[in-house]
C-alpha cells in the first residue's frame, strides 16, 4: 500500500542482497530518500489497471483477470520484456510498486513465466497514518485513502496466499530492523547471505526515526470505517506476523469490504531465479 513504508523495506531488502530495478524513480518532496521502485513498470501498472477499469485509488475489487486483459490487449510481450530490461538477469530482486498489490495474479504468472520463484513481503501500517500521509501528498479525504487502504491490504492477503511470504510491520521496522528481517528471511526460506558490517551500517544510517512522520492512535471498537480499518490492521499483525500461512479474521475481512462496498474504501515481491 502506499505510504506504509514500502520504500524503506524495499531498500533495506536491497541492502540485504536483492537487486533493484535499474531505472529507479527519483526521489522526490514526498520521499526524500527515494522510491526504490521502477518507472517503466509503475507506469506500465498505471496502464494495466486503467485496462482493467480501475485507477491506482480506485476501492471497489478487480472484476475482470487482469492477466486476460494485459494478453488481450497485447501487453504481455511488453510486461515481460519490461521486467528482463529492468533486473538485468539478477538472481534476486526485489519488485515494489504499491499498485501490485492489486495485480499479485499477474505478476505471480508472469515471474513463473521468467523463471523466478517468487515470494511475497508484506507491509503493514497504521491505516490511519496513511491516510494522514495520503492527504498531506494526495490531498485525498480521510475516509476514502482508509478505503484505498482497505482494498490493498485485502488483495494483497488475498492473493499471496499459497506463496511463501512474511509480514513486516512498518513500525517495527524502524523499531528494530535487525529483528524484523531476521523473522522475515525465516518465514521466506529462501537463502539469503550473511549481513556484512557495511550493509548493517548502511540499514542503520538509512532507517530513521524520522521516516515516520505521523504517530495516531488507532481506534478502539465501532463500526466507522476507521475503526473497521483498525481491526483489520490488528487481525493483520497477529494473525500473519508470526504465522504468515494465516488469514486476518473473517469478521474484520468481511466488515472491511462492507464498508467498501457501501462506501463506494508490504508487498513487494522478492523472486529468485535459480537460472541466472
Amino acid at each position: 500500500m502506499h505510504r506504509s513504508g514500502t520504500s524503506a523495506l524495499t531498500r533495506t531488502v536491497n541492502l540485504l542482497g536483492a537487486a533493484t530495478p535499474q531505472t529507479l524513480m527519483g526521489a522526490t518532496s514526498n520521499n526524500l530518500r527515494g522510491h526504490w521502485e521502477s518507472k517503466p513498470i509503475v507506469d506500465l501498472n498505471d496502464e494495466i489497471l486503467a485496462a482493467c477499469g480501475h485507477r491506482w485509488y480506485s476501492r471497489k475489487r478487480i472484476t475482470v483477470c487482469p492477466s486476460d486483459v494485459v494478453r488481450a490487449r497485447g501487453m504481455w510481450s511488453r510486461l515481460r520484456d519490461t521486467l528482463e530490461s529492468e533486473f538485468g538477469g539478477a538472481s534476486t530482486v526485489v519488485l515494489k510498486d504499491p499498485r501490485i498489490s492489486r495485480l499479485v495474479p499477474l505478476y505471480r504468472e508472469v515471474l513463473d513465466e521468467l523463471g523466478y520463484a517468487t515470494e511475497a513481503v508484506l507491509t503493514l501500517r497504521n491505516p490511519l497514518e496513511v491516510a494522514q500521509s495520503l492527504a498531506r501528498r494526495d490531498q485525498m479525504e480521510p475516509r476514502r485513502a482508509i478505503g484505498v487502504w482497505m482494498r490493498y491490504t485485502l488483495d494483497a492477503e488475498r492473493g499471496t496466499r499459497g506463496l511463501p511470504r512474511a509480514l513486516v510491520v512498518y513500525e517495527e521496522l524502524l523499531a528494530d530492523w535487525r529483528a524484523a528481517t531476521r523473522r522475515m528471511k525465516q518465514h521466506l526460506g529462501s537463502s539469503w547471505p550473511e549481513v556484512t558490517e557495511e550493509a548493517a551500517a548502511a540499514i542503520d544510517a538509512f532507517l530513521t526515526p524520522d521516516l515516520r512522520h505521523h504517530t495516531i492512535e488507532l481506534p478502539g471498537a465501532g463500526f466507522g470505517r476507521a475503526a473497521i480499518a483498525g481491526l483489520l490492521y490488528r487481525d493483520m499483525a497477529q494473525a500473519l506476523t508470526e504465522r504468515p500461512a494465516a488469514s486476518p479474521g473473517l469478521i474484520a475481512s468481511a466488515l472491511a469490504e462492507l464498508s467498501l462496498r457501501t462506501g463506494s474504501a508490504s508487498s513487494g515481491l522478492v523472486a529468485h531465479n535459480a537460472a541466472r
